[in-house]
């Protein structure tokens, strides 16, 4: 099932990377050439890999039909996990369409019962042969619902978690630096998504 859409950059020696900027927190932190099994290091001991494979409800089986499959796992050892599909096709304007209004209307869209944030945290690139202003990604903070976590390279932890619509406007602007507007504000009320103060 192809269940994502991503870029395909294609340069002018017809090399093409994948860049994935929506995500989330598993995404991965820089492009990736779009090359069958290359295997990256993401942050920390994370690996990611693009796989050109069927997925497995997928009935017809030929060499057109794969798809490529964003795995990644979280050391040399584990096993990988397939985050997302995506066919290598291009979309268009009435695609994103489609898949908007399902996302923001569907009962089974995870998306309207779930505030998810991610912020990839950067740091200045220390290296003689830098570029100056270069920067790398070493960590990562994610505002799940009503919790903030942040995963620095190793292990996630729990910095906070919020009750009320009030905390959580005050997290978005502390560890995240999103500003909204008194209407951007009001845009939650009444939505599955609200924490209403009532969580244990």
């Amino acid at each position: 099932m192809r269940n994502h859409i991503v870029n395909i950059i294609t340069f002018p020696d017809g090399s093409k990377y994948h860049s994935d900027v929506a995500f989330g927190g598993d995404g991965a932190t820089v492009p990736m050439p779009l090359v069958d099994g290359l295997v990256h290091k993401n942050l920390g001991t994370q690996q990611i890999r693009l796989k050109r494979d069927w997925v497995p409800n997928q009935v017809h089986r030929t060499e057109e039909t794969k798809l490529w499959i964003y795995q990644y796992r979280n050391s040399q050892d584990s096993e990988w996990n397939s985050f997302y599909s995506f066919p290598g096709v291009e979309f268009f304007a009435l695609d994103w369409d489609v898949i908007n209004w399902w996302i923001n209307s569907h009962p089974d869209s995870h998306q309207r019962r779930n505030v998810l944030t991610i912020k990839f945290l950067q740091r200045p690139v220390e290296m003689d042969a830098s570029f100056e202003g270069e920067t790398e990604i070493f960590g990562k903070r994610m505002l799940v619902n009503g919790v903030v976590k942040e995963n620095l390279g190793g292990k996630t932890k729990v910095i906070m978690t919020c009750n009320t619509e009030q905390e959580r406007l005050e997290v978005l602007e502390r560890y995240f630096q999103l500003f909204l507007t008194n209407e951007e504000k009001q845009g939650i009320l009444g939505y599955l998504s609200e924490l209403d103060g009532t969580a244990s």
